[in-house]
C-alpha cells in the first residue's frame, strides 16, 4: 500500500506522540497497489520498526476485497458522481432512444415468433442469456486478483455496476408492470405495482447487468467492441419473447449509465490538495493536473 499525507504537521505531532492514530487517519489517503490486500486497520503498522516478517494467522490471509465498508464507501463516492451528472439531457436522450425503438416492438415480436423454432434463433438466445451472468462472475474473478491493479479496479467497478443494475431494473420492473410480449396483450399493456412475472417486461435485467458490466471495461481500455457482446443480450430477449425491443434499450442505457457512474467514481481523486506521499527510499510531494 500507499500512503498519502496532507498534513505534515499532523504527522509529526503523532510520531511525537501529540495526536492519536484515529486523529491522524483524517489526514491520510491510503491506496492499494493490490486492492486484495486491504487490511482492516491500514495505520496499525505505521510505528512498526521490526525488520524481521511477523507470522500471519489464516484468517488474516482473506483479502477483505468485498467487505461492506468497502462496498459502501464505493457505493458513497458512485452516488457523488451520479449527482453531479446532467440527469436532464440524458433523461431526454434516453426517453428518445426507448420511444424510438417501440416503434420496431410489434415487427420484431412477430419475427421472433416465426422463427422460434429456427436453431441458429435458440442457439443464440442460450448464449445471449447466459452473457450477463458470465461477465458478472468474470469481473468478480478480476477484482480479487492483485496482479493488475488497474484490472482489479475496473472489475470492482463494473461488478458493483452490475448488482446495482440487478436491483435496479427489478424495481423498475416492478413500478412499471409492462407485459411481456409472450402474455399476448401487446406493448402497450402495463400494470403498475404488479408481482406478476409477466407484467415485468420493463425493463430488461439481462440487458441493464450485460451493459453494467461491459461498460467499466469499454471505457478503461477504450474497446467499444464489448457493446456488441452485449448487444447480443438485447437481441436474446427479443428472441426469446421475454422483452419487447424498447425494454432491452432501456435496459442498456441503465446498465450503460450504471457501469459509467460507478468506473468514473473509481477513478476520481480529490485534485483540489497537494499531496505527500512516502516512499521506502523518497518522498515526494504531488498534485493531479488532469
Amino acid at each position: 500500500m500507499r500512503y498519502e499525507f496532507i498534513d505534515l504537521d499532523l504527522l509529526e505531532r503523532y510520531f511525537a506522540g501529540a495526536v492519536t492514530a484515529a486523529e491522524l487517519s483524517r489526514a491520510v489517503k491510503v491506496e492499494y497497489l493490490n486492492p486484495a490486500a486491504r487490511e482492516h486497520n491500514p495505520l496499525a503498522r505505521l510505528d512498526d520498526l521490526e525488520p524481521e516478517a511477523q507470522p500471519k494467522l489464516l484468517a488474516s490471509l482473506v483479502p477483505e476485497t468485498f467487505s461492506p465498508a468497502r462496498v459502501g464507501n464505493d457505493v458513497v463516492a458512485a452516488a457523488k458522481v451520479a449527482a453531479d451528472s446532467n440527469w436532464l439531457r440524458a433523461g431526454v436522450v434516453g426517453a428518445g432512444l426507448v420511444l424510438g425503438s417501440s416503434t420496431l416492438d410489434r415487427r420484431l415480436d412477430r419475427f421472433a415468433k416465426d422463427h422460434a423454432d429456427s436453431r441458429w434463433v435458440r442457439d443464440g438466445v442460450r448464449i445471449g442469456n447466459a452473457l450477463p451472468w458470465v461477465g458478472l462472475a468474470g469481473s468478480a474473478l478480476l477484482a480479487f486478483d492483485g496482479s493488475d491493479p488497474r484490472r482489479s479496479r475496473v472489475g470492482f467497478a463494473a461488478t458493483e455496476a452490475g448488482f446495482a443494475a440487478a436491483l435496479a431494473s427489478t424495481g423498475l420492473k416492478y413500478v412499471v408492470g409492462r407485459s411481456r410480449p409472450s402474455a399476448e396483450l401487446g406493448n402497450r399493456d402495463f400494470s403498475a405495482f404488479s408481482s406478476a412475472a409477466s407484467s415485468s417486461s420493463f425493463p430488461s435485467r439481462h440487458t441493464s447487468v450485460g451493459w453494467a458490466v461491459a461498460t467499466p471495461f469499454a471505457l478503461e481500455y477504450n474497446a467499444p467492441w464489448l457493446y456488441g457482446i452485449a448487444f447480443a443480450t438485447n437481441l436474446a430477449r427479443v428472441g426469446s419473447r421475454e422483452h419487447w425491443l424498447s425494454d432491452t434499450v432501456a435496459g442498456s442505457l441503465l446498465g450503460y449509465g450504471l457501469g459509467r457512474i460507478f468506473w468514473e467514481s473509481s477513478r476520481s481523486r480529490d485534485k483540489s490538495i497537494p499531496r505527500v506521499m512516502l516512499y521506502p527510499n523518497e518522498i515526494r510531494l504531488a498534485w493531479a493536473l488532469d
